[in-house]
């Protein structure tokens, strides 16, 4: 299960690296076998696959970048998580994860959180994204289809710019070390204003 929502166009241009950000999910898992996903990892190793899914969209990112940040006491030096720059747009992303209960996302504050953090990091000219990967979890059993359903149906309510959501089929039965199933990873994008 796969997907993807953008409701502000200027988050347009993102739709092709969200587009192969699923080929290089399914890559690493092809690669590293049944033993590891990388949504089991925290949002550095995400921010990893969505920079390699950016480049083979003809786009160009710098990770953890330094910015500039114009204040009421003139400038000051800032860092961003993640820049990507197309042809015509760029934004900078702040970032971070969380790892949810699969009936239970409660993604709002955490969401809001990253993108007061991104209202920091550059221009109030500039379009800032706060970025939040979700890896829900379930202890002792896989997901259900309904319950994967209702995910996407929450991720769907959350105010959001862009969303994107990958279940997939062949690794819903995955286990962490700690005995959880991580049937997938979302990601959501709310702009930071200001």
């Amino acid at each position: 299960m796969q997907g993807m929502i953008i409701s502000n166009p200027r988050l347009e241009f993102l739709r092709p690296m969200l587009e192969r950000w699923f080929d290089c999910i399914d890559r690493y898992n092809a690669v590293r076998g049944d033993s590891d996903t990388p949504y089991w990892h925290d949002e550095k190793a995400n921010l990893g696959l969505l920079t390699a899914a950016a480049w083979m969209a003809e786009l160009v990112t710098l990770n953890d970048t330094a910015t500039r940040k114009q204040n009421e006491d003139g400038e000051r030096n800032a860092r961003a998580d993640l820049f990507i720059v197309g042809p015509e747009d760029r934004a900078y992303l702040q970032a971070t994860q969380r790892w949810p209960r699969v009936n239970n996302l409660n993604l709002t504050q955490a969401l809001l959180d990253i993108t007061s953090d991104a209202k920091r990091i550059s221009f109030a000219s500039d379009l800032k994204l706060g970025c939040l990967f979700v890896a829900p979890q379930k202890a002792q059993q896989s997901a259900s289809p309904e319950e994967l359903q209702d995910m996407v149906d929450d991720l769907q309510k959350e105010h959001t710019c862009a969303v994107a959501w990958y279940f997939p089929y062949a690794y819903r039965k995955l286990r962490s070390e700690a005995g959880n199933y991580h049937p997938g990873i979302a990601v959501l994008f709310k702009e930071a204003r200001g």
